[in-house]
């Protein structure tokens, strides 16, 4: 058995996601387990939610879902995988794009995705909004020929959100989005809840930067957590999905003491006001 149960939402599609999920893309290879051993450990945890990005360790990651699947720890189904159309020129090219999922499947060593996300660099003037149309009708295409569950986007703003929006047949699922107290990009994350795109926050300690701000260690003390878990816990709080690390299974176990606790309102309100407006990646 699982040492904890992570709760799970409702997407705007009536598809079911775990609110904490574990990330690959900030995976340290000097970190003392193999990223395969880190997801294994997880799943004993009870993680079910693992964000895969192209290049990022797929083949490891698989490898270890496979193993469990394996083992009768965990049935395909009770995982939740959200992979990343990262490259490119898929952007500008659809037909690339189902390529692209494919590859990613394959490393994967699994049949469909329950996520599959536009990986867009946030404010890249690159690509355009009609580019992205173009690429969503691809992605749509995807869930029509049941290759992934749910189509999302990454770093979009209301803009790029609202083009989609006015000839998507499917809305994105999710809006995968840096927002830490520091930087809390309230307006896009206002306009998704009015929509029903969950936000998915990611960096949310503001790549450590937040982990010794005064405020936050005060909370720390009040609620006798990590710096770590109070941050986690207002992504939480604040109805977002939360996007951790890969890290070693004590880091991960610990993690997991967010969903014995509530941060107050006031205390919300205090980490929201931390924010300068300042994001770390672009």
């Amino acid at each position: 058995m699982p040492e904890a149960t992570i709760p799970t939402v409702v997407l705007g599609n009536a598809t079911k996601i775990p609110v904490l999920g574990l990330a690959s893309w900030g995976w340290s290879e000097s970190a003392p387990d193999s990223i395969t051993q880190s997801v294994k450990d997880a799943i004993d945890l009870g993680y079910r939610f693992f964000d895969t990005t192209p290049g990022k360790n797929e083949e490891e990651i698989g490898e270890a879902i496979f193993a469990k699947i394996k083992e009768g720890v965990v049935k395909r189904e009770e995982i939740y995988l959200i992979g990343k159309l990262g490259d490119s020129k898929a952007f500008h090219k659809p037909e690339l794009i189902k390529e692209a999922l494919m590859t990613t499947l394959r490393h994967l060593n699994v049949a469909y995705l329950d996520m599959y996300v536009i990986d867009c660099p946030e404010g890249n003037s690159m690509f355009s909004s009609d580019a992205f149309v173009d690429t969503w009708y691809e992605m749509e295409k995807l869930v029509d020929n049941f290759l992934v569950k749910s189509i999302g986007v990454s770093n979009f703003n209301e803009e790029l959100i609202k083009h989609l929006m006015n000839s998507a047949r499917f809305a994105p699922a999710v809006n995968q989005l840096e927002c830490p107290p520091s930087y809390t990009q309230r307006s896009i994350r206002d306009y998704c809840r009015e929509k029903r795109i969950f936000i998915t926050g990611y960096n949310i300690t503001a790549s450590s930067s937040l982990i010794e701000d005064p405020v936050i260690l005060d909370l720390a003390k009040k609620y006798s957590k990590t710096a770590e878990q109070i941050l986690l816990r207002y992504q939480i709080d604040m109805g977002h999905i939360a996007l951790s690390q890969l890290q070693t299974k004590m880091q991960m176990k610990n993690n997991l003491e967010i969903f014995k606790f509530e941060l107050s309102k006031g205390d919300l309100l205090a980490m929201e006001k931390l924010d300068r407006r300042t994001k770390i990646y672009t």
